[in-house]
């Protein structure tokens, strides 16, 4: 059964992959058609690309085992700066940037928080209305300092395929929110037979699974050679998953485990920004070497949990 349990999370997390693509493609069609800026797209990918996340962490709060949160919310920023774009820089060879850490570091900092605010063993409500409002003043932040940027492609109003596209999305939305549920319910059977630290299991698993579409977004936005916005989307991402942390520990207060494992994971993350703000500010780009030490980084995070383990 344990096997079977495992191929079924595989399974469902491929689906809620596909569920969360499904709202994204559609929100992607209205952005087109209400004229939306590039900034404020990449912003919008952020918050839609993270619903996997909310309504895991929702779900895994309501049945116990919010520490999954905790590791699939902060190791998801590990995933995405560390997996995902350094696989793309090492499949794209480079990225350009502008180096200009007075955008950059304000996206940083504001991920760093939630270790300082965990250190006491929970993340309670003070902690939650700590995050999100770091999370609005970034957004404030970014508004007023963001370069113009062209417009996204405009796309012909079509009365019929906006009331379409609005309901694929709400589909989309319903059916992640039924998966999330799904793939709660058959960890808890998997905690019950293979007695894991909760934190390992989101780290490891959730993390991945839960931002399959932001790997799909990266990855199509690089074939496409938009990486602008890819780059953009992962960062918005990476800073939108403290304002889940902090809903989800405002409507429960979220146990953490400061054992060897969260310090694991504080280090690492530390680490990966501390590469990525030093890659992106160096010759203005990044490339193929710095996305092996990145992939590297985060290959040697997996080791070291997978470890902890076994």
């Amino acid at each position: 059964m344990f096997i079977v349990n495992l191929i079924i999370l595989f399974v469902l997390f491929f689906a809620l992959g596909v569920s969360a693509e499904f709202v994204v493609k559609n929100i992607k069609y209205l952005a087109g058609v209400l004229k939306i800026r590039l900034f404020a797209f990449g912003i919008l990918l952020g918050v839609i690309t993270t619903l996997p996340e909310l309504s895991v962490g929702i779900n895994a709060g309501l049945s116990g085992v919010s520490g999954l949160s905790v590791g699939n919310i902060l190791g998801g920023v590990i995933v995405m700066l560390g997996l995902v774009l350094g696989c793309a820089l090492i499949l794209n060879r480079s990225i350009d940037t502008n180096g200009d850490l007075k955008l950059l570091l304000p996206q940083v900092a504001i991920i760093l928080p939630p270790i300082f605010l965990g250190l006491d063993g929970k993340y309670g409500q003070i902690d939650g209305l700590i995050m999100i409002a770091c999370y609005f003043w970034l957004i404030y932040y970014l508004y007023r300092t963001h370069p113009t940027l062209d417009k996204v492609g405009l796309v012909l109003i079509e009365k019929n395929k906006i009331l379409i596209s609005v309901f694929f999305a709400l589909l989309g939305t319903v059916g992640v929110l039924i998966i999330s549920h799904w793939i709660v319910g058959i960890t808890l059977n998997l905690l019950k037979d293979w007695r894991v630290n909760e934190m390992i299991i989101g780290v490891l698993f959730f993390s991945i699974g839960t931002n399959l579409p932001e790997i799909t977004i990266a990855f199509t936005a690089w074939r496409k050679k938009t990486s602008e916005l890819s780059l953009s989307h992962l960062l918005s991402s990476a800073f939108t998953n403290i304002l889940v942390l902090g809903i989800l520990a405002l409507i429960s207060p979220i146990v953490v485990m400061t054992g060897f494992s969260f310090w694991v994971l504080s280090a690492f993350l530390v680490i990966i920004l501390a590469l990525f703000t030093l890659f992106y500010y160096t010759d203005n780009k990044l490339d193929f070497k710095e996305g092996l030490a990145l992939l590297v980084c985060y290959l040697l995070f997996v080791v070291i949990n997978v470890l902890v383990v076994f």
